[in-house]
Protein backbone atom coordinates (compact mmCIF):
# COMPACT_ATOMS: atom_id res chain seq x y z
CA UNK A 1 0.00 0.00 0.00
CA UNK A 2 2.00 2.96 -1.26
CA UNK A 3 -0.67 5.60 -0.85
CA UNK A 4 -0.50 7.88 2.15
CA UNK A 5 -3.24 8.01 4.76
CA UNK A 6 -4.71 11.04 6.45
CA UNK A 7 -5.60 11.41 10.13
CA UNK A 8 -7.37 14.47 11.51
CA UNK A 9 -6.36 15.60 14.99
CA UNK A 10 -8.33 18.69 15.98
CA UNK A 11 -7.40 21.41 13.52
CA UNK A 12 -4.26 19.55 12.45
CA UNK A 13 -3.90 16.74 9.95
CA UNK A 14 -1.20 14.09 9.71
CA UNK A 15 -0.06 12.40 6.51
CA UNK A 16 1.46 8.95 6.94
CA UNK A 17 3.28 6.79 4.40
CA UNK A 18 4.71 3.31 4.88
CA UNK A 19 7.14 1.77 2.40
CA UNK A 20 8.77 -1.65 2.76
CA UNK A 21 12.26 -1.44 1.32
CA UNK A 22 14.64 -4.27 0.40
CA UNK A 23 17.61 -2.50 1.97
CA UNK A 24 18.94 -2.27 5.53
CA UNK A 25 18.24 0.87 7.61
CA UNK A 26 21.85 2.05 7.26
CA UNK A 27 21.57 2.33 3.47
CA UNK A 28 18.20 4.07 3.61
CA UNK A 29 19.53 6.43 6.31
CA UNK A 30 22.20 7.62 3.88
CA UNK A 31 19.49 8.37 1.34
CA UNK A 32 17.71 10.48 3.96
CA UNK A 33 20.73 12.47 5.13
CA UNK A 34 23.50 12.53 2.51
CA UNK A 35 23.21 15.46 0.12
CA UNK A 36 24.39 13.44 -2.89
CA UNK A 37 21.68 10.87 -2.22
CA UNK A 38 19.03 13.48 -1.43
CA UNK A 39 19.58 15.06 -4.85
CA UNK A 40 17.98 11.97 -6.47
CA UNK A 41 14.61 12.35 -4.77
CA UNK A 42 14.18 15.21 -2.29
CA UNK A 43 12.48 18.35 -3.67
CA UNK A 44 15.08 20.83 -2.33
CA UNK A 45 18.79 21.04 -1.53
CA UNK A 46 19.41 21.04 2.23
CA UNK A 47 22.26 22.87 3.96
CA UNK A 48 23.10 22.48 7.64
CA UNK A 49 24.73 20.09 10.09
CA UNK A 50 23.07 16.75 10.57
CA UNK A 51 22.60 16.73 14.33
CA UNK A 52 19.83 17.45 16.82
CA UNK A 53 19.22 21.16 17.23
CA UNK A 54 20.92 22.11 13.95
CA UNK A 55 19.40 24.86 11.83
CA UNK A 56 18.61 23.92 8.23
CA UNK A 57 18.17 25.86 5.00
CA UNK A 58 16.26 24.54 2.00
CA UNK A 59 17.10 25.74 -1.51
CA UNK A 60 15.09 25.44 -4.72
CA UNK A 61 16.33 26.38 -8.16
CA UNK A 62 14.45 29.69 -7.87
CA UNK A 63 13.31 31.83 -4.97
CA UNK A 64 14.65 32.58 -1.52
CA UNK A 65 15.74 29.73 0.78
CA UNK A 66 13.41 28.49 3.49
CA UNK A 67 14.37 27.33 6.96
CA UNK A 68 13.92 24.47 9.40
CA UNK A 69 15.48 22.75 12.38
CA UNK A 70 16.40 19.17 13.31
CA UNK A 71 14.54 18.04 16.43
CA UNK A 72 15.50 14.32 16.44
CA UNK A 73 18.65 12.78 14.96
CA UNK A 74 19.02 9.14 15.96
CA UNK A 75 20.85 7.18 13.22
CA UNK A 76 19.79 4.93 11.67
CA UNK A 77 16.36 4.96 13.26
CA UNK A 78 14.68 8.37 13.53
CA UNK A 79 15.13 11.69 11.75
CA UNK A 80 12.73 14.53 12.49
CA UNK A 81 12.88 18.16 11.46
CA UNK A 82 10.74 21.16 10.65
CA UNK A 83 10.51 22.82 7.26
CA UNK A 84 8.83 26.18 7.55
CA UNK A 85 5.47 25.32 9.16
CA UNK A 86 5.67 21.57 8.43
CA UNK A 87 6.95 18.74 10.63
CA UNK A 88 8.66 15.83 8.83
CA UNK A 89 9.49 12.59 10.63
CA UNK A 90 11.30 9.59 9.11
CA UNK A 91 11.46 6.28 11.00
CA UNK A 92 13.33 3.15 9.89
CA UNK A 93 12.34 -0.20 11.42
CA UNK A 94 14.39 -3.32 10.58
CA UNK A 95 12.45 -6.12 8.88
CA UNK A 96 14.52 -9.15 7.92
CA UNK A 97 17.22 -8.01 5.47
CA UNK A 98 15.28 -4.84 4.69
CA UNK A 99 13.34 -2.25 6.64
CA UNK A 100 10.03 -0.44 6.97
CA UNK A 101 10.17 3.28 6.25
CA UNK A 102 7.45 5.24 8.06
CA UNK A 103 7.18 8.85 6.99
CA UNK A 104 4.79 11.25 8.72
CA UNK A 105 4.16 14.84 7.78
CA UNK A 106 2.13 17.35 9.78
CA UNK A 107 1.60 20.22 7.34
CA UNK A 108 1.37 23.74 8.68
CA UNK A 109 -1.41 24.50 6.20
CA UNK A 110 -4.01 21.78 5.84
CA UNK A 111 -5.66 23.47 2.85
CA UNK A 112 -3.22 21.83 0.41
CA UNK A 113 -3.03 18.40 2.00
CA UNK A 114 -3.96 16.53 -1.21
CA UNK A 115 -1.23 18.37 -3.09
CA UNK A 116 1.28 17.69 -0.31
CA UNK A 117 0.39 13.99 -0.28
CA UNK A 118 0.89 13.85 -4.05
CA UNK A 119 4.30 15.49 -3.81
CA UNK A 120 5.55 13.20 -1.04
CA UNK A 121 4.16 10.12 -2.80
CA UNK A 122 6.25 10.95 -5.87
CA UNK A 123 9.30 11.77 -3.75
CA UNK A 124 9.06 8.39 -2.02
CA UNK A 125 8.70 6.65 -5.39
CA UNK A 126 11.90 8.36 -6.49
CA UNK A 127 13.61 7.43 -3.21
CA UNK A 128 12.75 3.76 -3.77
CA UNK A 129 14.03 3.89 -7.33
CA UNK A 130 17.25 5.58 -6.25
CA UNK A 131 18.20 3.10 -3.53
CA UNK A 132 17.28 0.22 -5.87
CA UNK A 133 19.80 1.61 -8.35
CA UNK A 134 17.18 2.66 -10.90
CA UNK A 135 16.73 6.09 -12.48
CA UNK A 136 14.17 8.25 -10.73
CA UNK A 137 11.08 9.18 -12.73
CA UNK A 138 11.47 12.84 -11.81
CA UNK A 139 8.52 15.19 -12.15
CA UNK A 140 5.77 14.35 -14.61
CA UNK A 141 3.02 16.96 -14.81
CA UNK A 142 0.38 14.54 -16.08
CA UNK A 143 1.13 11.97 -13.38
CA UNK A 144 1.09 14.66 -10.70
CA UNK A 145 -2.31 15.88 -11.88
CA UNK A 146 -3.79 12.37 -11.92
CA UNK A 147 -2.41 11.46 -8.50
CA UNK A 148 -3.47 14.78 -7.01
CA UNK A 149 -7.06 14.20 -8.15
CA UNK A 150 -6.94 10.73 -6.58
CA UNK A 151 -5.74 12.06 -3.24
CA UNK A 152 -8.36 14.82 -3.33
CA UNK A 153 -11.01 12.13 -3.77
CA UNK A 154 -9.53 10.06 -0.92
CA UNK A 155 -9.13 12.90 1.56
CA UNK A 156 -11.88 15.38 0.71
CA UNK A 157 -11.37 19.12 0.63
CA UNK A 158 -9.87 19.69 4.10
CA UNK A 159 -10.36 23.47 4.04
CA UNK A 160 -12.32 26.10 2.21
CA UNK A 161 -10.63 26.99 -1.10
CA UNK A 162 -8.82 30.29 -1.49
CA UNK A 163 -11.37 31.76 -3.93
CA UNK A 164 -14.00 31.61 -1.15
CA UNK A 165 -11.86 33.05 1.64
CA UNK A 166 -10.58 36.32 0.23
CA UNK A 167 -10.34 39.51 2.31
CA UNK A 168 -13.55 40.90 0.76
CA UNK A 169 -15.58 38.07 2.31
CA UNK A 170 -13.86 37.68 5.65
CA UNK A 171 -16.12 38.52 8.59
CA UNK A 172 -14.80 41.07 11.05
CA UNK A 173 -13.87 39.59 14.43
CA UNK A 174 -15.88 42.33 16.18
CA UNK A 175 -18.98 41.30 14.23
CA UNK A 176 -18.48 37.55 14.70
CA UNK A 177 -17.31 37.65 18.35
CA UNK A 178 -16.44 33.94 18.48
CA UNK A 179 -12.76 33.60 19.51
CA UNK A 180 -11.00 30.80 17.63
CA UNK A 181 -13.34 30.85 14.61
CA UNK A 182 -12.83 32.34 11.16
CA UNK A 183 -15.88 33.17 9.07
CA UNK A 184 -16.56 34.26 5.49
CA UNK A 185 -19.88 35.69 4.28
CA UNK A 186 -21.68 35.87 0.94
CA UNK A 187 -24.83 37.98 0.49
CA UNK A 188 -27.81 37.05 -1.66
CA UNK A 189 -29.97 39.57 -3.52
CA UNK A 190 -33.04 38.54 -1.48
CA UNK A 191 -31.42 39.37 1.88
CA UNK A 192 -30.08 35.91 2.66
CA UNK A 193 -26.52 35.45 3.88
CA UNK A 194 -24.41 32.33 3.44
CA UNK A 195 -21.53 32.02 5.91
CA UNK A 196 -18.61 29.61 6.13
CA UNK A 197 -17.21 28.88 9.58
CA UNK A 198 -13.83 27.24 10.31
CA UNK A 199 -12.98 26.60 13.96
CA UNK A 200 -9.24 26.87 14.58
CA UNK A 201 -9.78 25.79 18.20
CA UNK A 202 -12.67 24.67 20.40
CA UNK A 203 -15.16 27.53 20.47
CA UNK A 204 -18.61 28.48 21.75
CA UNK A 205 -21.07 30.94 20.25
CA UNK A 206 -23.16 33.26 22.35
CA UNK A 207 -26.85 32.58 22.87
CA UNK A 208 -29.23 34.36 20.52
CA UNK A 209 -32.81 34.35 19.25
CA UNK A 210 -33.36 33.35 15.65
CA UNK A 211 -35.45 35.88 13.68
CA UNK A 212 -35.56 33.52 10.67
CA UNK A 213 -35.01 29.87 9.87
CA UNK A 214 -31.34 28.91 9.61
CA UNK A 215 -29.98 26.09 7.47
CA UNK A 216 -26.85 24.43 8.86
CA UNK A 217 -24.61 21.71 7.42
CA UNK A 218 -21.47 20.28 9.04
CA UNK A 219 -18.73 19.58 6.50
CA UNK A 220 -16.10 18.30 8.91
CA UNK A 221 -15.65 17.82 12.64
CA UNK A 222 -18.37 18.15 15.27
CA UNK A 223 -20.86 20.88 16.08
CA UNK A 224 -23.31 20.93 18.97
CA UNK A 225 -26.32 23.18 18.55
CA UNK A 226 -28.30 23.96 21.70
CA UNK A 227 -31.95 24.85 21.11
CA UNK A 228 -34.04 26.00 24.08
CA UNK A 229 -31.60 24.19 26.40
CA UNK A 230 -31.46 20.90 24.44
CA UNK A 231 -28.15 19.74 22.93
CA UNK A 232 -28.18 18.30 19.43
CA UNK A 233 -24.88 16.73 18.31
CA UNK A 234 -24.12 17.05 14.61
CA UNK A 235 -21.23 15.24 12.92
CA UNK A 236 -19.79 15.55 9.43
CA UNK A 237 -22.42 15.27 6.73
CA UNK A 238 -25.36 16.26 8.97
CA UNK A 239 -27.86 18.90 7.89
CA UNK A 240 -30.15 20.74 10.26
CA UNK A 241 -32.68 23.57 10.21
CA UNK A 242 -32.83 25.82 13.27
CA UNK A 243 -36.38 27.19 13.41
CA UNK A 244 -37.27 30.84 13.64
CA UNK A 245 -37.87 31.97 17.20
CA UNK A 246 -35.53 29.40 18.79
CA UNK A 247 -33.19 30.38 21.62
CA UNK A 248 -29.94 28.85 20.42
CA UNK A 249 -26.16 28.63 20.78
CA UNK A 250 -23.46 26.42 19.30
CA UNK A 251 -20.20 24.66 20.21
CA UNK A 252 -17.41 23.86 17.76
CA UNK A 253 -14.64 21.32 18.23
CA UNK A 254 -11.28 22.35 16.76
CA UNK A 255 -11.11 21.73 13.02
CA UNK A 256 -14.87 21.87 12.46
CA UNK A 257 -16.13 23.50 9.26
CA UNK A 258 -19.79 24.46 8.85
CA UNK A 259 -22.01 26.32 6.40
CA UNK A 260 -24.95 28.45 7.59
CA UNK A 261 -27.66 30.16 5.54
CA UNK A 262 -30.28 32.56 6.93
CA UNK A 263 -32.02 35.90 6.56
CA UNK A 264 -31.97 38.75 9.04
CA UNK A 265 -29.02 40.51 10.67
CA UNK A 266 -25.89 40.25 8.53
CA UNK A 267 -22.30 39.81 9.67
CA UNK A 268 -20.00 42.66 8.72
CA UNK A 269 -16.86 42.21 6.65
CA UNK A 270 -13.39 42.88 8.03
CA UNK A 271 -12.69 45.15 5.04
CA UNK A 272 -15.87 47.17 5.48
Amino acid sequence: MKHGTLTTKGNKVELRFERRLNHPPEKVWRALTDNKELAHWFPARIEGNRQAGAELRFFFAEGDPTTGKISVFDPPRVLEYTWEGDLLRWELRPEGTGCLLVFTNIPGDRANVARDATGWHICLDNLEASIDGNPAAGFDKERFSTLNAEYAARFGLGAFPAFMTGPANRVAATSLNIPGVEAYAFDGADGTQLTLFHAKSDATTGEQWRDSDEYLVVLEGSYVVTINGMDIHLGAGREFVIPMGARTSGRFTAGTRTIHAYKGKRLERASA
